[in-house]
């Protein structure tokens, strides 16, 4: 039977620190995959490794603003030189705000589509290489059902995963006569530390109350739920997906 989680070679995720990307870390190292955990902070890159390494993978920590490009450059070679050659990608780094749109600064703007857009492009640019090379490679990026539906008070950042939706189908348009695949998973709302920190404390319990409402399931969803998506995905199993856009968000586009 053809495994439904890839067994071997080399994962780069980016913010992989927690939430989503630590998910997807060690769901793929519990597999057999050797893991680059890259975030832009080193101490929760370093925790989400030495859990993986307590049961038993390969990890290493690399600290990783996706935004600077020589940075970006830097590391790949790194990893590649300590790892070994890069088959899978999986580019989580994001940031998150509500705001009203009028509220919404040029600069926040601008970081928004830096990070998520700009900086998952840089990645991908400079480990495409390699995987053109060796004909073979699967590509998972993380949009959002907010580029598919819309939402209120994320103009911006609907926008940027508006941006990866097409990306990653023009990617996949691109790479994959090359044996590349690309595709992506577009959560819902999901109960993550990014989620929780784009909102005052006290506001916290009431927005999950709402948006809870609207799901079918009746809960938010988990990292670890669409860390499941994002290893199906990479594997054999889904060998003949490209371009496809995973909805993982308890039903909520159905409303």
């Amino acid at each position: 039977m053809t495994p439904n989680h890839p067994t071997t070679g080399v994962a780069f995720i980016t913010g992989a620190g927690g939430g989503i990307g630590g998910a997807t870390a060690e769901r793929l190292a519990a597999g057999g995959v050797s893991v680059a955990v890259t975030d832009y902070r080193q101490d929760l890159a370093d925790e989400v490794v030495a859990r993986i390494r307590e049961n038993g993978g390969t990890a290493k920590a690399y600290a990783l603003d996706v935004t600077e490009a020589a940075e970006v450059k830097n590391i790949i070679s790194v990893v590649e030189e300590t790892l070994g050659p890069i088959d899978q990608l999986v580019n989580t780094a994001g940031i998150f705000q509500w705001a009203p749109a009028e509220d919404i600064t040029d600069q926040d703007f601008e970081a928004m589509f830096r990070v998520h857009v700009f900086g998952m492009h840089t990645v991908c640019r400079n480990i495409l290489t390699g995987m053109q090379q060796r004909g073979a490679g699967a590509i998972a990026n993380v949009t959002s059902i907010h580029a598919i539906r819309g939402q209120s008070l994320t103009a911006h950042y609907s926008a940027a995963k508006g941006a990866i939706l097409a990306y990653t189908k023009s990617l996949a348009r691109e790479k994959s006569p090359l044996g590349i695949r690309v595709n992506a998973v577009a959560p819902g709302p999901i109960d993550t530390p990014l989620w929780r920190g784009g909102m005052a404390q006290e506001d916290l319990e009431q927005k999950m109350t709402e948006r809870s409402k609207v799901i079918p399931l009746d809960r938010l969803g988990t990292a670890d739920e669409v860390a499941a998506g994002i290893v199906f995905l990479l594997s054999p199993a889904a060998s003949y997906l490209t371009g496809h856009i995973m909805t993982i968000d308890g039903g909520e586009v159905m409303n």
